[in-house]
């Protein structure tokens, strides 16, 4: 990785309920990128809103990733 790229890190916080995404560069520093509450722990794994929040996550790593990007022509 250059200077200028990063990776992610998710980090599951059961206490508060939140997934937190972190980019991390190549000398260690890590930089929230953005956080999220968990779906209730009684949603229907098929239901929408489930599938919304896995959604929603993974274009925020995607679409957040240098190495994604250039992969995906974008």
């Amino acid at each position: 990785m250059s200077g200028s790229e990063f990776s992610h890190l998710i980090e599951i916080d059961e206490g508060t309920r939140l997934v937190r995404i972190h980019r991390v560069f190549p000398d260690g520093r890590r930089q929230l990128f953005t956080e999220t509450a968990l779906p209730f722990h009684t949603m229907d794994p098929k239901g929408s809103q489930y599938a919304e929040f896995a959604r929603l996550l993974g274009e925020n790593i995607l679409l957040d990733s240098p190495a994604a990007r250039r992969v995906l022509g974008m």
